[in-house]
This record gives structure tokens, C-alpha cells and sequence, in this order.
């Protein structure tokens, strides 16, 4: 396997368990917030878009797909709010990442090897702290693996206090 295949094969393999944990949640369930300062389902699926956008979209193709109003309502900072009428419905967000992560799919297998090692495009525009963290295109592309997955364990830590199963 080859580096590309092998940064596909992350994301796609994230993507799988991340929809796997909410396939089976109701609308009610979603927006289950054991506390009022823990992030709900459905604002980590939308948040999930806004990394995909951001960190493969915009920084390694120059390109975005992201509804406007996610960055208000999903960007790193904002407050989940418990109000289900302020976001999308789950179905609306679903239909979003499906079509973003499919445009991050075909943008990463197009990338050669050595496309990895480039700068992100805007990287001079970036703060410091961002440039560290996001110093060349393999380093969002990994990041948007990790993020993404740790945002599923958080999906899966919900679902055990809902009662629910872990999903494989």
C-alpha cells in the first residue's frame, strides 16, 4: 500500500465507524447533552464537516463546500446549543458530509507523495500555533483522521449513556 491509499484508507475507515455510531440515533437522541457544556451528536457531526472542509477542502485544494452557516453553528469554539431548531436535521448534516467527504476522497487520491510534504494553501495566513500543527497537506490530512476519530469515540462515549451499544 502506498502512502495515498494508505491516507484514504484512514479517512474512509474513520468515516465508516464515525456513521456507524449514529446510524441508529433518533432526532431526540442527537441532541443528548449529559451536561449543558458537552458537545451533542449533532454538533460533532456538523463539526466533523467543518475539519473536513477546512483541513482537506480549503488546505490542500483551495477549494470549499461548507453551507455557510456551519461555521457559526459547528466551527472549533462554538457552544452546542440544546435547541434542535438553531441546526441542521441529522438527515441534512448526513447529506452534507457524504457529499464533502467524498470531494476529500477524490482530492487526497489525487494527490502524489510528494504533494504531502507542500505547505498548505493559505498556510501564511495561518497563526502560529496553526502553522505547527499544520505545517504541510500530509499533516491535515492525518489531523482530519485523528480529529474525526476522536470526535466518534465521543459520539460512542454518548451512545453508553444513552443505553446503546457500541457500533463496530
Amino acid at each position: 500500500m502506498n502512502v495515498i491509499d494508505f491516507a484514504v484508507h484512514c479517512l474512509e475507515d474513520t468515516r465508516k465507524h464515525t456513521l456507524a455510531q449514529v446510524e441508529d440515533l433518533t432526532d431526540s437522541e442527537m441532541m443528548f447533552q449529559p451536561r449543558p457544556d458537552v458537545n451533542h451528536a449533532l454538533w460533532l457531526l456538523g463539526h466533523i464537516a467543518t475539519s473536513e472542509n477546512g483541513l482537506i477542502l480549503r488546505w490542500c485544494a483551495g477549494e470549499s463546500e461548507l453551507p455557510g452557516e456551519y461555521m457559526k453553528a459547528f466551527f472549533m469554539g462554538t457552544t452546542p446549543k440544546s435547541d434542535p431548531s438553531l441546526y441542521p436535521t441529522k438527515d441534512e448534516i448526513l447529506e452534507v458530509l457524504a457529499g464533502l467527504h467524498t470531494r476529500a476522497i477524490d482530492v487526497v487520491a489525487g494527490l502524489s507523495a510528494e504533494a504531502l510534504d507542500e505547505r498548505p494553501i493559505g498556510y501564511e495566513e495561518m497563526n502560529p500555533e496553526a502553522q505547527e500543527l499544520f505545517w504541510c497537506k500530509g499533516a491535515c490530512i492525518w489531523h482530519h483522521a485523528t480529529h474525526e476519530a476522536g470526535h466518534a469515540s465521543q459520539i460512542t462515549t454518548l451512545r453508553r449513556l444513552l443505553g446503546k451499544r457500541y457500533r463496530v
